[in-house]
């Protein structure tokens, strides 16, 4: 008996081709569930006191009053609760200016400031990143929040777990 008859077919059962294609797809399947057995994410449900540190640029006096400790913000989009103000530092916004004789200097905005918030919140702290309110929170990363009195964008400075 032949490997491969006059036919093309494989111990004159199954053609050659066929039999390609059919191992073809059980490696695919094999790989697909292998992958997807080994790959499941690690699911935290658990959350921690954390602090995170945001800064606010070149905003306005009645700006900075709208922000005060002890103010609970929320997320602008979905209006969650973010979390509760517990640090205020204010400083007044500077810009590179150029003088008079060619040099660059930063001098003072007037009447426009730099708050720095701190604000406690209950976070999830994965592998991978940290989770506020379902919303992956990373450093140099923008948020827009809002309290009953301000809607304002704020760039992470710093995330600390306690």
């Amino acid at each position: 008996m032949k490997i491969i008859n006059e036919k093309g077919k494989l111990f004159g059962i199954i053609n050659i081709i066929d039999l390609i294609v059919i191992l073809a797809i059980v490696l695919l399947v094999g790989g697909g569930v292998k992958r997807a057995k080994t790959n499941k994410p690690e699911i935290i449900t658990e959350t921690k006191k954390a602090l995170i540190e945001f800064e606010i640029s070149d905003i306005r006096t009645p700006s900075v009053e709208a922000l005060e400790v002890g103010d609970m913000l929320y997320t602008s989009d979905k209006g969650e609760e973010f979390g509760k103000v517990v640090h205020k530092k204010i400083e007044p916004s500077k810009e590179l200016v150029e003088t008079r004789d060619g040099k660059l200097v930063f001098a003072e905005v007037p009447e426009k400031y730099d708050v720095t918030l701190m604000i406690e919140v209950q976070a999830k702290d994965t592998p991978d990143s940290v989770v506020v309110v379902g919303e992956q929170v990373r450093i140099g990363q923008q948020f827009k929040f809002k309290n009953k009195k301000i809607v304002i964008d704020g760039i992470v400075l710093r995330v600390d777990f306690e």
